[in-house]
């Protein structure tokens, strides 16, 4: 699908439900306050009783999944509190009986469960913060590579470039995954208004982008008398620590993984970034760029709530955010930046032509089966369920509800109702619509219906209009699949003491100048003596 909002642009020419799909904005957010969260609710599970079964799959004797489940947003879990439950039993005979937990003290739930007589555990269990490969390791799970053909929709929305991410450090496939169509979630972003009062052009060029941070460094563009509190760049240094400089590292060509720690070379082989053959170079480059006052000097500990305080208190130029953030605009001009927007814009190029960008997580874990599954010889049917909730029908159930209650299929395509999405994700999570802490397949449609309420692109304001492009437009083709983090039994032993706290801060003493390049380097051979170099070798 081009890279539009196809279906969301039908509101133009429908006539949809209540009223015109052309109404403004301020119209159908009256309407769905009229309309309420809990009338939709009730008129979903009066439908849910309603559906026919499933075509495709139907167990005619019924069959019963159980399971250990961990809920973190406040979803509706409860059986007859939410209309998925119910119409996935009433479309293929499964129910569906989830023992949810919250997120704290989720991984004693598990373990707790786990000295239970095999046949006595649930038929499947998120293993969420517990460890895939732990459960695996104890026998608890069962791998599923045998079963990939009773699942052939959900091999086809994994994808043959992402089987790495669906696969464990041992090679097998334990886990029915939650896949997301949606490929962009960040993006560079630049003041424009600063841009044009430096007369330059969007930078294209490694030098582009040295010219136009140093413009940045050098004049007072927020007009506030301080020459010296302009920040030229800022990049998050993601949970941990770990996940830092990231868009900098990618315009050496160094395609790493979601934490930054691992990457794959041209030749195959599957290390760690500081192997790569370009990483002294990006390093000596990030420290050049530090001491010449372009990067933030807490880089090492701004995440991205701190980019957002810097975007909104108009002290920052350039950053690499999460698209939504070109929001940040709107308090600008409330509070005096008339002319304040933040612009999306293509990945930096660096100095040998590389350009490229990190696609959004796609394939997550989401449920395992048990031992204790395999034992009642239930695997089989589990994984075909399973596979139902990737299909068209079970897809649309997911991601739209219910046909005539939560949207209406217009030239053949699904449309959510207005109201539904005129407060963005809020009331369509809030019914149970892309129920997360299940998992299934988010549609791309469904994500734009929701994020922008329901507007067509062209309807979108000046300011929202750059959180489509840096989602839907200026990154494509710089995209890349992210290399996996392979949790083995060395990783999990040495992460904290040889990563966490030992190659990243080495890497932002260097950043910082405190260290030089070489002596990062004689201390990171260093630490592969301690055991890093078992990390490296066991991938």
């Amino acid at each position: 699908m081009k890279k539009s909002l196809v279906a969301v642009g039908i509101f133009c020419t429908a006539v949809i439900f209540t009223g015109c799909a052309g109404k403004k904005q301020e119209e159908v957010k009256k309407s769905a306050e009229e309309y309420s969260v809990d009338q939709m609710k009730e008129d979903l599970l009066a439908a849910a009783d309603q559906l026919e079964k499933s075509q495709e799959l139907y167990f005619d004797d019924g069959i019963e999944i159980t399971g250990l489940g961990v809920t973190y947003d406040g979803r509706p879990t409860e059986f007859d509190g939410c209309y998925y439950w119910k119409a996935m039993e009433k479309m293929t005979n499964a129910h569906v009986a989830i023992d949810w937990h919250e997120a704290d003290g989720y991984a004693s739930s598990v373990a707790t469960t786990l000295l239970m007589d095999i046949s006595e555990l649930p038929d499947i269990v998120n293993p969420f913060s517990f460890g895939i490969m732990d459960l695996a390791d104890d026998g608890m799970i069962v791998p599923l590579d045998d079963y990939l053909e009773l699942m052939p929709d959900i091999v086809a929305a994994v994808g043959e470039e992402r089987m790495d991410a669906w696969r464990q450090a041992d090679g097998h496939i334990y886990f029915i995954p939650s896949v997301s169509s949606v490929q962009g979630s960040q993006s560079m972003m630049v003041r424009k208004d600063w841009l044009d009062a430096l007369q330059m052009d969007m930078p294209e060029t490694w030098e582009d982008w040295l010219a136009l941070w140093k413009g940045i460094r050098d004049n007072d563009l927020n007009g506030n008398g301080d020459p010296d509190d302009e920040i030229p760049l800022a990049l998050s240094y993601g949970s941990d620590g770990e996940k830092c400089m990231t868009m900098l590292m990618n315009a050496f060509g160094i395609r790493a993984s979601s934490d930054c720690q691992f990457c794959v070379l041209e030749d195959g082989t599957y290390t760690m970034v500081y192997e790569h053959p370009n990483f002294d170079e990006f390093l000596e480059a990030a420290a050049e760029l530090y001491r010449e006052g372009i990067i933030q000097e807490d880089f090492d500990t701004c995440d991205y709530n701190k980019i957002e305080e810097l975007m909104k208190g108009n002290l920052l130029g350039t950053t690499m955010t999460w698209a939504v953030s070109a929001s940040t605009a709107e308090e600008l001009r409330e509070n005096g930046a008339e002319d304040a927007l933040w612009t999306a814009c293509a990945p930096i190029q660096g100095p040998h032509g590389d350009q490229m960008i990190q696609e959004r997580e796609l394939v997550g874990s989401s449920w395992c089966i048990t031992a204790g599954a395999e034992k009642a010889g239930k695997v089989e049917d589990i994984v075909r369920f399973f596979n139902w909730c990737f299909t068209q029908e079970g897809a649309y159930l997911y991601n739209y509800g219910i046909e005539g209650v939560s949207y209406q299929i217009t030239d053949d395509q699904p449309v959510l109702r207005p109201e539904l999405v005129a407060n963005s994700f809020d009331d369509y999570r809030a019914v149970g619509c892309n129920f997360e802490p299940f998992g299934g397949l988010w549609l791309e449609d469904a994500f734009m219906q929701c994020l922008f309420s329901g507007r067509t692109a062209d309807e979108l304001d000046e300011i929202t209009s750059e959180s489509y492009k840096g989602l839907f437009e200026v990154n494509d083709g710089f995209f890349y699949t992210q290399p996996v983090t392979r949790e083995t039994d060395a990783y999990v032993k040495y992460r904290a003491n040889l990563i966490t706290a030992g190659v990243c801060p080495l890497r932002n003493q260097a950043i910082r100048g405190e260290i030089t390049v070489d002596e990062f380097r004689e201390k990171y051979e260093a630490l592969k003596e301690r055991g890093l170099d078992k990390v490296i070798e066991a991938e």
